[in-house]
């Protein structure tokens, strides 16, 4: 009995060892990368970058070196450890900063912080504010880049998520009588997320907030805007009567 368990013990050893380790040899160049790219083809992430790492050192300088500096991103994005992918983008932006593809390394970093992040808007959103970071480079630097487009719907949806939590987060210090804190986080949002729909909203709270602390003025100021931008709008309508009964 002992004897089978060996054997079985010795079978799967060897199963579990039967994968062939990458290597990368002395040939041309674009001849030693297609081991790596059909790594890439099979959908084996981990084996395509320890290639491309041993396939950047053997060809050191090169220009397909460069490439493999950011098909590791790549590798590192289609495995979805996100974060892996955003630091390995963002080293080949550093080490090579006048590359013509730093457009693309720079939306994909922000993509893979965008991915990284939760879509829960009470979590934390370090990994959004990230995101934001790199679509704006993109979206400023690169005007004609073929990303530009995507970069920039990309943001246009990122910073919405980003409107969405100031809000909620103003809108829970709003409901448990926080208002000196709640005031801050709903201008944040009107001047800095003008086109989120969350803005008449927002100018509501602060009129109602202001109000509440005795303000009158501030709650004028909000009330303003809100007659100037929304004049029919649900929460102006709930504003000026609020308004009416405060300055009676």
């Amino acid at each position: 009995m002992k004897h089978y368990i060996y054997i079985i013990l010795i079978s799967l050893l060897l199963a579990g060892c039967g994968k062939q380790a990458v290597s990368i040899g002395r040939g041309e160049p674009d001849m030693e990368i297609k081991k790596c790219t059909k790594l890439m083809d099979d959908k084996d992430f981990e084996q395509a970058v320890q290639c491309l790492e041993m396939f950047k050192a053997r060809f050191s300088g090169t220009p397909m070196a460069q490439e493999a500096e950011l098909a590791i991103g790549d590798a590192y994005f289609k495995k979805k450890e996100y974060l892996m992918a955003a630091e390995s983008y963002l080293a080949y932006t550093k080490l090579y900063p006048t590359s013509p593809r730093n457009d693309y390394a720079f939306y994909r970093a922000g993509a893979s912080y965008f991915k990284e992040a939760p879509k829960a808007i009470d979590r934390d959103q370090e990994y959004l504010e990230k995101a934001v970071q790199m679509y704006i480079i993109v979206v400023r630097r690169y005007s004609n880049s073929p990303y530009f487009d995507l970069a920039a719907k990309d943001l246009e949806e990122a910073l919405a998520r980003v409107a969405k939590r100031q809000f909620y987060i103003g809108r829970f210090y709003y409901r448990t009588g926080e208002y000196l804190a709640c005031i801050p986080r709903f201008e944040d949002l009107v001047n800095n997320f003008p086109k989120s729909l969350l803005v008449e909203h927002s100018l509501y709270l602060i009129t109602s907030a202001s109000l509440k602390l005795g303000h009158v003025d501030d709650a004028r100021t909000a009330f303003s805007k809100m007659s100037v931008e929304y004049p029919s709008g649900k929460w102006t309508k709930k504003a000026e009567k609020k308004m009416r009964k405060a300055t009676k």
